[in-house]
């Protein structure tokens, strides 16, 4: 016979065990639309600031190295890298995936020719972090008052602008970019343009280009960030934020926000 007081005391052990457990963490929500990209017999996705592609916060890397092989491949993604030596390594860490096409440019609201601020260095040959790497941006603000509001540490600062040089970049307007690869229904925009998301927001023509998700770093908008929000609400997008970036989505596929915990506004 089962003596009772174990029992309590075991059932005991595992309430206790059960409160101290750890919650499984929210995946982001850019996960929902992956996996439902992986699931769909074809897709089209854009990258803006692409950096070298195999970093530890790009979202599209293990997504698009890992799709089923198929010939010809039954999806498109568009990546786009100003940075002439970070180009160089997403041209080699994409070398052998099919269906990926590569843009040396930068996303602007003004075609062209403009100056593009980054790092001259490496900084870890200088005892900082790596991804100092990834800041390049068409804002001369993004190491300044951008900076300042957000990562505020005055060391780092100093040694960015000590190293920082600024060099001229082509630019194009994103629905050239559109155009010329005869995109029509986008269906993922990942957009990571250290504080320039909004300018080129305000040039999407939402009425042409039909976006489905739209994945965004919105930490350092600042000011801009509601006027950013409001622009894509107007749009029809419901908007779903975390850690540094915003996602939008249609109400259609709401259901798949509220499905990782994630109900969108």
């Amino acid at each position: 016979m089962l003596n009772p007081a174990r029992l309590a005391l075991s059932a005991c052990k595992r309430l206790i065990a059960k409160l101290h457990r750890s919650p499984a963490p929210i995946p982001p929500p850019i996960t929902a639309a992956l996996d439902t990209l992986a699931q769909a017999p074809s897709f089209v996705v854009v990258q803006l600031g692409a950096y070298i592609g195999n970093s530890d916060n790009d979202p599209l890397f293990n997504f698009l190295t890992h799709l089923p092989s198929r010939q010809p491949p039954s999806h498109r993604a568009i990546l786009v890298e100003p940075v002439a030596s970070s180009f160089a390594q997403l041209q080699n860490n994409y070398r052998h995936i099919p269906g990926v096409h590569l843009e040396n440019v930068a996303i602007s609201d003004t075609p062209g020719t403009a100056p593009f601020y980054r790092l001259g260095v490496d900084p870890v040959a200088h005892g900082f972090p790596d991804w100092l790497s990834q800041l390049s941006s068409l804002k001369d603000e993004r190491m300044h008052s951008l900076w300042e509001q957000y990562e505020a540490d005055p060391a780092i600062q100093a040694f960015y602008l000590k190293h920082r040089i600024v060099e001229p970049v082509p630019c194009i307007t994103f629905d050239q970019l559109a155009l010329k690869h005869g995109l029509k229904n986008i269906d993922l925009l990942q957009m990571d343009v250290e504080g320039y998301e909004f300018e080129i927001f305000k040039t999407i023509d939402f009425n042409r280009w039909n976006i489905r998700f739209i994945n965004y770093e919105s930490v350092l908008l600042q000011n801009n960030k509601p006027a950013c929000e409001s622009l894509l609400r107007d749009h029809g997008y419901l908007l779903a934020s975390y850690q540094k970036d915003t996602f939008a989505c249609r109400p259609e596929d709401a259901h798949l926000l509220r499905s990782i915990g994630h109900p969108p506004t």
